[in-house]
């Protein structure tokens, strides 16, 4: 990245045009910044029609931020006098009452009995309405706002209908924290090993550029004795996978000589370990593999530590349970679990196992303690005495 010079950062000129109206002459009057003396004229503006009387008034009141264009006119109260109502409701049960006789008489008419049946149902059917209806509304009015406005009357009947729906449950504790752990990390990876120069180095410039020569070395030095076809497809699948890269992060602050713990192999050149971020988790996969596969360097899935730890644990359990077996671990993000593959040495696929350790909520959160062990569940031998499908190698590139 080149620093900017001065003439990058003065700022735009802006043209400023030339004003208008000198000693009471419409025409354009060229001022002092405007050094072009080009300008564009007025053509037509003194046939504007005239403002018509009380629109003063009206742009005024448009325009005007302390008040609202149109006026709120505030709704009447509803007139609900529910007093009034049950005093003519308990009327009208005594007169019912006065009439409910008659159904007993065995002289009366069937119409007449009809008659008194239907209306002790209307009157019962008026008392509900009343007292489950009405008056809860009236006295909600009363409670919501004590306005002289009918709002919120309207709001509490909407409130009684559509009563608000019950509290989410709480999510569980560090569960949030966990998800947005697993999707970063599915879009991150970490590059070990690079020969970054035979001296250390800080400036990330010359980190970049020692990188992408290393990458470059690497895929010829394993394509050597190959023909040119492929060498060339080498280096177009690394250089393919190498564009996916969204952002190259250099992890510390110098480079410093790359001891390799699992060969015990004495540093001749520097190194340090490489973040590189994705736009998707298929790009990753696709940088491990290539990079894997053409270069021999060590890429891995980046994730935080305690999860890695905790990962640790269930292969530990799961290399205790398949002895001369190689196990490789990962999370499941869609299930928040562990999952587990493992192969005979030497074997082009591996199998998936049976065995699956949930991570757990907490994980994230501060003040967690790593598990000692993990408890395995028992399993049922399959016919060829695996424990899942298989998979082939490239597809275990998440894995580690």
């Amino acid at each position: 990245m080149k620093p900017l010079l001065f003439r990058d950062i003065l700022p735009a000129k802006i043209f400023v045009p030339p004003v208008t109206g000198l000693n009471g002459n419409n025409r354009p009057y060229a001022n002092s910044f405007d050094h072009t003396r080009v300008f564009r004229d007025r053509a037509g503006s003194g046939v504007k029609r005239a403002r018509q009387e009380g629109q003063e008034n009206l742009l005024d009141a448009v325009y005007d931020l302390t008040r609202d264009f149109p006026a709120v006119n505030a709704p009447e109260r509803p007139a609900l006098d529910v007093a009034s109502i049950k005093s003519v409701l308990v009327e009208a049960a005594t007169m019912v009452d006065g009439l409910k006789p008659i159904l007993g008489r065995d002289d009366a008419s069937s119409e007449s009995k009809a008659i008194v049946a239907m209306l002790e149902k209307l009157v019962d059917l008026v008392g509900a309405v009343v007292e489950k209806g009405i008056e809860p509304l009236s006295s909600a009015v009363v409670g919501v706002s004590g306005s002289a406005t009918g709002r919120g009357f309207a709001s509490a009947a909407r409130r009684l209908a559509n009563p608000p729906p019950s509290a989410p449950k709480p999510p569980t504790p560090g569960k949030r924290e966990l998800i947005e752990a697993l999707d970063r990390s599915d879009k991150e990876a970490i590059l070990f090993g690079a020969d970054l120069g035979v001296a250390g180095i800080a400036h990330r410039g010359t980190l970049n550029a020692n990188l992408t020569a290393d990458l470059q070395r690497k895929v010829l030095s394993k394509a050597e004795g190959k023909p040119d076809s492929n060498v060339g497809e080498s280096l177009r699948i690394v250089e393919d996978a190498l564009s996916c890269v969204e952002n190259l992060e250099f992890m510390g602050q110098r480079s410093k000589p790359y001891v390799n713990q699992r060969e015990g192999a004495t540093g001749s050149f520097c190194s340090m370990p490489v973040k590189l971020s994705f736009l998707d988790r298929d790009s990753r996969i696709n940088f491990e593999r290539s990079v894997r596969e053409c270069t021999g360097l060590r890429v891995i899935q980046s994730l935080p530590q305690s999860i890695r730890d905790e990962m640790a644990v269930f292969r530990k359990a799961l290399e205790e349970r398949y002895p001369g077996h190689i196990i490789m671990t990962r999370p499941n993000t869609r299930t928040l679990e562990y999952i587990a593959f493992k192969k005979v040495d030497g074997e082009k696929k591996w199998n998936e196992c049976t065995e699956r350790h949930p991570i757990p909520m907490g994980i994230m959160l501060a003040g967690f303690v790593k598990s000692g062990s993990v408890d395995l569940p028992d399993i049922a031998p399959t016919a060829d005495g695996d424990g899942g499908g298989d998979m082939e190698v490239g597809g275990a590139a998440g894995g580690s």
